[in-house]
């Protein structure tokens, strides 16, 4: 539990417990709830400072509160669209228990801010759905199928001892990894590692197929770059999640500047080059078709 700093004052704790503590000012973060969303919004850089009179709550988010510390009764003022705005609030809660939670009834059907004392766990700092731009590399083809306005869903698993990750593509199908681990770098970012599925669609039209997918990346200043792995799909398919040359991609990808070459070889799945016997799934020209 982080102090932030300290008063050398005798405080009465909450709600006529008394007790001979310093008043101190605590590092928090918390999970918010309202009535109109099911999963918690999180928010990292929060205070609670105790003193004999008061609990005082800080967030750049959700704004300033102040509670009488005899019965938690008090307000929470927040910026809207105009003017900062006080509502009635309530706080409970004990810096014994690491826990606060500040009720707000008048606020988006009812907004519940649960805070925690204490830094923010790694996995939770880097919950949310990401946005960026794809493209694919395999043994080969390189740099195929540049597309926009991808996302990949991160969410924190009870317990926040991992994260869920979650990608769907319209190309190469929907990538899930149920327990990726989530580890805090020195200079601020994030690493992540896991393995799981990729249901890949058939192109047959029957129902899509389950191969081995291993994910890794990184968060950095809230932006995600990411690789997902499909190590027996064409020699080893990689999805590349937010590449920096991603524009150059789209400018200078084979479907834009390329047309087909009806020589050119044809492999399977499995990267095995094959004939015009072979039936089934292949690779020509870094395009998938089905030859029957």
């Amino acid at each position: 539990m982080k102090k932030i700093y300290s008063t050398i004052l005798a405080v009465a704790m909450m709600f006529g417990m008394q007790s001979s503590v310093m008043a101190e000012t605590y590092q928090a973060w918390g999970a918010v709830l309202f009535s109109y969303i099911t999963s918690p919004m999180y928010d990292a850089d929060e205070t609670i400072e105790v003193t004999n009179e008061t609990i005082k709550f800080h967030s750049d988010t959700w704004g300033d509160g102040s509670f009488a510390t005899a019965n938690g009764e008090g307000t929470l003022t927040m910026a809207g669209h105009g003017e900062p705005k006080q509502y009635a609030a309530n706080i409970t809660g004990s810096v014994e228990s690491q826990q606060f939670v500040i009720s707000v009834p008048s606020v988006m059907g009812g907004t519940t801010i649960n805070v925690t004392l204490g830094d923010m766990p790694a996995t939770v700092a880097v919950d949310g759905t990401y946005k960026a731009g794809t493209y694919a590399n395999a043994a080969y083809f390189q740099k195929y199928a540049p597309t926009a306005d991808q996302s990949i869903a991160v969410k924190v698993n009870e317990g926040l001892e991992s994260v869920s990750v979650s990608h769907t593509s319209e190309t190469w199908g929907t990538f899930t990894y149920a327990a990726v681990t989530v580890t805090a770098n020195e200079d601020g970012s994030f690493t992540l590692q896991g393995e799981g599925t990729c249901a890949m669609p058939s192109m047959q039209g029957g129902d899509p197929k389950n191969y081995a997918s291993d994910f890794k990346g990184t968060v950095k200043d809230g932006v995600l770059t990411a690789e997902l792995v499909v190590p027996s799909v064409m020699g080893g398919v990689t999805v590349v999640f937010n590449p920096a040359d991603f524009e150059e991609v789209v400018a200078t990808s084979v479907s834009a500047i390329r047309k087909d070459n009806a020589a050119a070889p044809v492999f399977n799945i499995h990267g095995v080059r094959v004939d015009s016997n072979y039936k089934g799934v292949v690779i020509k020209n870094g395009k998938k078709y089905y030859q029957k």
